[in-house]
């Protein structure tokens, strides 16, 4: 890549000669009416995905989930219909409970993202203004403070995920858990494993689905059940293909070939007999459902999808192996995606070189629809769309393999995630970035440094202090000999080499690096500019940790009315510094001034970034302790 990756925006994170790192506080908006009031649920609120056309049984599975007042955490194989159970059973509470809300939670970060989409669900105003962590701590706020609604958690991988939800709710409502995971569940929610379908309502399913389009034979309907396990996935697809080509069960069970083996097994010889005969009608349908198996399972967006894909679309819905969306979106079972992904050189359709092209061009789909200017507001939409993508992407994937696509979407996806307020998970994709860049560019490519940097400004809590100092003084030489040293990739870089050495309590040496910063930041980009701003803000600390109180505060109040005029009362910057001011003007002895600010502050703080920010706790800690 000779030109690097190229990014617009301010502060957008980009590579070559315009290498940008990451901070927050950079939006500039005016909040709605909605975001300075109590947040309000409309009535008749549901999102539940269509998981089941046909449902058959599990009659007294839905007996105890009516029964049951707390958390129910459906579990059992991938396939046995755990997902289908739930949102037939979610979309008969919708008479009776709001809203009725569903998110897949694989991990932590996509329950923090449904919960940021209910809140932008019950208040779409909000949608482009308060970043995902001040949505999600609205939504808990509101689910904390009512009854009558109910969450579903799909696909839980790990418990801990779901505790910091349940724990603030306090059974106000009902939480529903599918999960694979049988153990682990003590003390979180009672446990209802699903066995796979009696034989009976699994030979009822399968003619449901075969006679659909009209009459069928489904002579032998019951040996091909028992062969595939009884799983309703695979009897859902076979059943589909036999009546979509009016293919007798025992001709299909002659064409599927095989004996009763383990779910994975039954739900490949599925899908290879299907695959079989769209190539003859589709050839593109086999293609798309690799393509599809690396992203999420639910709502897989239009973008993400080949032009021209609707006819290969069609095909895969009509024979159960994909779900359409009146949206345009696409949803696929995690088993089939698990199956389509996985290389096996017996079966033509998943040939290693055919898993292959598959990968590379999921990795370009992501690649060309991340926004590259994350700091508009405009844009975090469609990262809230792309996001369970992205995650599923790098979960099932080898970093070892990430091209030059990618590098550019991770960088930018992970500036979103800062933004959001979601530093920990950001540095995990950061890391992946630098990974990568470093392996097809070199360690002192400007793109690999950029991405270091913006690695190094969420690496604080992940690293020794002085590992922390001795990585980033090498970052710093490095891009002062490659890029020099006015360059602003270079400036930020100083900025948080004179964090880390505050972080590890070496004071005097903050002092003179920030004062230095400063010096060259005002000769270069200005001394009303947001960062020249933002160093002082931090150089203020750094005077009051040497005990320099009165030019802290002086110093921190300059920079105060600074970002006010720059960009304004309600920007996260803002805020920021004037906590700082305020707890200065503390420790000086300027208490009624101090209490005035926090008095002030802290129903701002609420509204715009939730009670339990890192930036509301000091605050609402402050007045309490302070002597009035």
């Amino acid at each position: 890549m000779s030109g690097g990756v190229s990014a617009s925006g301010e502060r957008a994170v980009a590579a070559g000669g315009d290498i940008g790192w990451v901070h927050t506080g950079d939006r500039v908006t005016a909040l709605p009416t909605e975001a300075l009031g109590p947040v309000v649920c409309p009535p008749g609120l549901v999102n539940v995905p269509r998981k089941a056309a046909h449902f058959v049984g599990r009659g007294e599975e839905g007996d105890l989930l009516d029964r049951e007042a707390e958390t129910v955490v459906i579990s059992g194989l991938g396939g046995v219909g755990k997902s289908s159970l739930a949102a037939r059973w979610a979309l008969r509470q919708a008479a009776e409970r709001n809203p009725v809300w569903w998110i897949t939670a694989e991990s932590r970060a996509d329950v923090d993202a449904g919960l940021a989409g209910l809140a932008a669900a019950m208040q779409p105003a909000l949608i482009d203004v308060l970043p995902q962590e001040a949505l999600r701590e609205r939504a808990l706020q509101w689910l904390s403070a009512h009854d009558g609604w109910l969450l579903v958690l799909d696909n839980v991988t790990d418990p801990g995920d779901a505790e910091g939800l349940l724990a603030r709710t306090g059974g106000r409502g009902r939480v529903v858990v599918t999960s694979r995971t049988t153990d682990a569940w003590y003390g979180i929610g009672r446990v209802l494993t699903l066995p796979v379908l009696p034989a009976a309502d699994a030979v009822e399913l399968f003619a449901r689905v075969a006679t659909h389009a009209g009459p069928r034979d489904t002579t032998g309907a019951e040996r091909l059940c028992e062969t595939l396990g009884q799983l309703p996935l695979a009897v859902e697809i076979a059943a589909a293909y036999c009546g979509r080509t009016a293919t007798p069960p025992l001709d299909y069970l002659a064409e599927l070939g095989g004996r009763p083996g383990d779910v994975e097994a039954a739900v490949a010889r599925t899908l290879r007999v299907t695959l079989d005969r769209l190539a003859a009608s589709d050839p593109r349908a086999g293609e798309l459902l690799r393509l599809l198996a690396w992203f999420g399972p639910d709502r897989i967006p239009a973008l993400l999808l080949p032009t021209g894909a609707r006819h290969a679309l069609g095909e895969l819905a009509a024979h159960s192996m994909v779900t359409l969306h009146e949206d345009g979106s696409v949803s696929v079972h995690r088993l089939v995606q698990a199956v389509a992904r996985r290389p096996d050189p017996e079966d033509p359709h998943r040939e290693p070189g055919l898993i292959a092209q598959a990968w590379l061009a999921a990795e370009t789909a992501l690649g060309d629809a991340a926004p590259r200017d994350v700091p508009n507001p405009a844009s975090w939409e469609t990262y809230r769309e792309l996001m369970p993508h992205v995650e599923a992407y790098l979960r099932c994937t080898d970093p070892a393999g990430d091209g030059e696509r990618l590098l550019g979407a991770l960088v930018s996806v992970g500036t979103y995630l800062v933004l959001s307020g979601l530093p920990d998970v950001a540095f995990g994709v950061f890391e992946r970035a630098v990974a990568g860049s470093e392996r097809l560019y070199g360690p002192n490519h400007p793109f690999t440094l950029g991405a270091h940097g913006a690695l190094l400004t969420v690496s604080g809590s992940a690293r020794s202090p002085e590992e922390l100092i001795e990585r980033v003084a090498e970052v710093v030489r490095v891009m002062t000999e490659v890029l020099g040293a006015d360059e602003r990739g270079t400036l930020l870089a100083r900025r948080v080499l004179a964090q880390a050495h505050w972080r590890a309590g070496r004071v005097d040496e903050a002092i003179a690096m920030h004062e230095g910063l400063v010096a060259d930041l005002i000769r270069v980009v200005g001394a009303g500019h947001q960062e020249t701003l933002g160093v002082l803000v931090e150089l203020a600390g750094s005077y009051e940790a040497a005990n320099r109180t009165s030019e802290a505060v002086a110093t921190c109040s300059y920079a105060v009315d600074g970002l006010r005029a720059l960009l304004g009362e309600d920007s996260v910057e803002t805020l920021e510094a004037r906590v700082v001011l305020a707890g200065l003007r503390a420790i000086d002895g300027a208490t009624d001034e101090a209490l005035a600010e926090y008095r002030e502050l802290l129903p701002v703080l609420v509204r715009v970034l939730g009670e339990n920010h890192p930036y509301t706790l000091p605050v609402a800690k402050g007045l309490a302790e302070l002597p009035e």
